[in-house]
C-alpha cells in the first residue's frame, strides 16, 4: 500500500500528502482558532476565528510544500532524480532513486529549503506592513494576523529544521560537514541519525513535562513532533542502508531461477495437497501450456469455499498476470522491493524480454540477502 495520497504533479514531481496529515491539520486549525488567534486579534466572532485557522493552516501546508519542492527541484537539477514527495503538516519526505555522490550536492540539497522558507517569510512579513499601512479594523486585522503569522512560522520552520539531527535540514549540513570529514556516508548519516534521535527523545519529554504544568497544547505539539522525528531519524537511516547494501544488484542476482509452478488446468484440492502443503509457499506462478498466466496466492484459495475445491480450476481462482505484475532480470533489487512494499506483495515472478518465466523474487529473498551483506560488511 501507498504511505499517502496522490495529490498532483509540480517540476515532473508527484506531490502525495499522508494520511496522518489530516488529523494534524485539523488539531493544528483547532488550536490557532482557539488559543493563537483569540489572543493576537481579540474580540473577533467564532466563525472569524475558525476561518483564520483553517486559512493559516492550509497556507502552512503550501508554505512546507514550496520548501520540500526547493529541496528536490534542486536535487532533480544535481541528478538526483526525485519522483515523488509525501508531506506532512511540518515537513516532507523525497522518494530519491538515490543518494548524494558528494558531499556538496548534499549541501547544495540541504540549504534549499531554508532558503526558500527565509524569501517566503520576508514575503509575508513585507505583505503585513503593506497591509498594516493601507488598511485598518475590521476583517482586515485579520488578514494582517494571518499573514503576520505565516511570515512567524516560516521563521520557526527555518530554525526547527537547522537542529542538527537527521533528517531534519540542519542534520542534513551536518551529515555533509561529517561526511567530508571522513569520506563515509554510512557513518556520517548513523551519527547524524542519533543526534536527531536524541534531540527528539528530548522533546518528547519536554512535552510530556509541559502537560504535566498544565500547556497541554505545546506538550501535546512538543510530543507529536517529537514522535514523528523519531520515526524520521530511525526509518531514515534504515532507509540509507538498505539502499547502500542494495546498490548495483539486479533482479538476476538474488532470484530464485528454479521455481516451482503450478498448471492452470487442476482443481484447487490438487494444488493445496500437493504444493501448499509440500513447499509451504504462499503463492505460486499458473502456467497453461507453458506460459505464465496467473499467481495463485494462498488468500485467493481461501476466497473459495473448501466444499467447491474439488470443482475449481487453477485458473478460476488465479489472480491474472498484468505487465505491472512481474519483474523482468535486469530490474533493479532496490525497485523491486520498493514495488513489493507499495504494492503489498511478497513475491512476484520474473519474466524475460519474451515473456518467459524465468524465475522468482520474494521480500524474504531480498532481506536474506541484505542481512548476509551487512553481516560481511560488519566483519
Amino acid at each position: 500500500m501507498r504511505g499517502g495520497i496522490r495529490l498532483f504533479r509540480v517540476l515532473g514531481i508527484t506531490i502525495s500528502i499522508d494520511y496522518t496529515w489530516f488529523i494534524v491539520f485539523f488539531l493544528f486549525a483547532w488550536s490557532l482558532a482557539y488559543g493563537y488567534f483569540p489572543q493576537k486579534v481579540p474580540d473577533l466572532g467564532v466563525t472569524a476565528y475558525l476561518v483564520m485557522g483553517a486559512v493559516a493552516s492550509l497556507f502552512l501546508f503550501i508554505c512546507v510544500l514550496i520548501h520540500e519542492i526547493a529541496h528536490s527541484y534542486t536535487a532533480n537539477r544535481l541528478g538526483l532524480d526525485v519522483k515523488e514527495i509525501t508531506l506532512f503538516i511540518f515537513g516532507g519526505v523525497a522518494q530519491l532513486t538515490r543518494e548524494p555522490d558528494t558531499p556538496g550536492k548534499e549541501l547544495k540539497i540541504a540549504i534549499a529549503g531554508p532558503l526558500a522558507s527565509g524569501g517566503l517569510a520576508v514575503g509575508f512579513y513585507l505583505l503585513k506592513l503593506l497591509i498594516d499601512g493601507m488598511y485598518t479594523g475590521g476583517v482586515v486585522q485579520g488578514v494582517s494576523a494571518v499573514v503576520g503569522f505565516l511570515s512567524t512560522i516560516n521563521i520557526v520552520l527555518i530554525v526547527f529544521n537547522m537542529i542538527p539531527g537527521f533528517p531534519l535540514d540542519g542534520g542534513r549540513i551536518m551529515r555533509a560537514v561529517w561526511w567530508a570529514k571522513t569520506g563515509s556516508i554510512r557513518e556520517a548519516t548513523r551519527v547524524a541519525s542519533i543526534i536527531g534521535k536524541g534531540f527528539a527523545s528530548l522533546l518528547i519529554v519536554f512535552g510530556f513535562l509541559q502537560i504535566i504544568s498544565g500547556l497541554f497544547i505545546q506538550g501535546l505539539w512538543a510530543v507529536l513532533i517529537g514522535v514523528f522525528l523519531q520515526q524520521a531519524a530511525e526509518g531514515s537511516y534504515r532507509q540509507l542502508l538498505m539502499k547502500i547494501t542494495l546498490e548495483g544488484m539486479k533482479v538476476s542476482d538474488i532470484m530464485t531461477r528454479n521455481v516451482v509452478t503450478v498448471p492452470a488446468h487442476i482443481p484447487l484440492s490438487t494444488v493445496v495437497e500437493r504444493f501448499f502443503f509440500n513447499y509451504h509457499f504462499v503463492s505460486f506462478p499458473v502456467l497453461r501450456d507453458g506460459r505464465l498466466v496467473g499467481l495463485l496466492t494462498l488468500n485467493d484459495v481461501r476466497k473459495v469455499d473448501k466444499e467447491r475445491w474439488h470443482t475449481t480450476l487453477v485458473e478460476e481462482a488465479m489472480e491474472r498476470i498484468s505487465p505491472d505484475r512481474v519483474l523482468h532480470p535486469e530490474d533493479s533489487v532496490l525497485h523491486a522491493l520498493t514495488k513489493m512494499i507499495e504494492d503489498g506483495v511478497g513475491r512476484y515472478p520474473v519474466v524475460d524480454q519474451n515473456g518467459e518465466l524465468v524465475g522468482i523474487l520474494s521480500r524474504r529473498d531480498i532481506m536474506k540477502t541484505m542481512e548476509f551483506k551487512a553481516e560481511l560488511a560488519g566483519r
